[in-house]
């Protein structure tokens, strides 16, 4: 192939395999967290519509950013250095190069959307949780204003950066330090903003560990945000020699943050996740919902309670001894059915008589 061209790059890298294994695992556990937080609102009835689809945008977002992983990897040469395509006879750098540009702001603009609509999920999800906290309730309202003017600004200034069919430039060092401080300061307030509301709840051990790991996936995707900013930290390259090279870091981590952030997003809906087994509801005469079978059951402490069966004046006989009878309500149609733990669409009831006189 010496002297040929050719569009198409070939894996020959670790950092390549990264990027085209980790975005998309991370992707398919995304999708998962979405797609029990919907089926936990089908079995629950959660009104919570505008934060789930909120949750759907971004999943789509981000799959939106996974492609655009794949096609930097495959046509824009990302996780090989700027010298090694400059020195391969089969492509042309400065073709690759303009290409690279544009996909890679691509990119950014969707990853950009998908954090602001994680965050304003986040925001949202906190007015629930500060319903009766006035100032709590405007500080979130303020957040999500911050995070959309956040948003139109990053995109205002990527569109003027590189507009199709002009001319597409680096982003000056400046913008991009503001824009990932910015986003690492939004993180950061999504991450603390609960902490006063569990501080105050009586937590079970159980929750507390819930809270524990969504705690240590949101410092792991705040690090992933300051980690993102290659302008300022050079950890493959300098920007403006190889901004390929250097550019590996942010590719890789741009879906993964959106992967995890979704995730925390959606596990406080989904920690009890209820049985995939749903038990259909049982119909009555009328079509409705209804009891199947009453059940009485007695027990008592001074003499046999087989004379209950009997009219309510041979109840009690010469003595009063203290019996009690209990009325139990559920769904089961016959008593060989469902004798262990009531299911999910079952109702039991149970009242208790203490008969210690006529």
């Amino acid at each position: 192939m010496a002297g040929k061209q050719s569009d198409r790059f070939d894996i020959v890298n670790g950092k390549q395999l990264a990027l085209l294994i980790a975005p998309t695992l991370c992707l398919a556990v995304a999708a998962a967290a979405v797609a029990a937080r919907w089926y936990t609102r089908s079995v629950r009835r959660v009104n919570t519509i505008n934060e789930d689809a909120l949750m759907l945008a971004a999943l789509a977002m981000s799959f939106v950013v996974v492609t655009l992983v794949y096609v930097l990897v495959f046509l824009g040469g990302e996780g090989l250095t700027s010298y090694e395509i400059q020195a391969d006879p089969t492509k042309n750098f400065d073709v690759v190069e303009r290409f690279w540009l544009r996909i890679q702001f691509a990119l950014d603009i969707c990853w950009a959307t998908s954090v602001a609509t994680v965050q304003v999920a986040f925001a949202k999800s906190y007015l629930r949780l500060y319903e009766k906290r006035v100032f709590a309730r405007i500080a979130c309202y303020v957040s999500m204003a911050l995070i959309a003017i956040w948003y139109i600004w990053s995109l205002a200034g990527w569109i003027s950066m590189c507009h199709p069919p002009g001319e597409c430039k680096l982003q000056s060092k400046k913008s991009c330090i503001i824009i990932g401080s910015l986003h690492v300061f939004f993180n950061s307030v999504i991450l603390f903003a609960p902490i006063p509301a569990i501080a105050a709840a009586d937590l079970s051990g159980k929750k507390k560990a819930w809270v524990m790991v969504l705690f240590l996936l949101g410092c792991f995707c705040t690090i992933l945000a300051v980690l993102r900013i290659d302008c300022a930290i050079d950890v493959f390259g300098n920007v403006n020699d190889d901004p390929i090279g250097a550019s590996w870091w942010r590719i890789c981590f741009s879906p993964i943050e959106v992967a995890v952030g979704i995730v925390c997003c959606c596990v406080p809906n989904v920690r009890s996740l209820p049985s995939w087994r749903r038990t259909p509801p049982l119909p009555t005469e009328d079509g409705g919902i209804g009891l199947r079978r009453m059940k009485f059951r007695t027990q008592s402490n001074g003499s046999s309670t087989s004379n209950l069966n009997a009219p309510p004046s041979q109840w009690m006989p010469g003595i009063k001894p203290q019996a009690a009878a209990f009325v139990t309500l559920s769904n089961e149609s016959a008593p060989s059915e469902r004798l262990g733990s009531l299911g999910l669409n079952e109702i039991k009831v149970t009242k208790e008589y203490n008969l210690d006189r006529l």
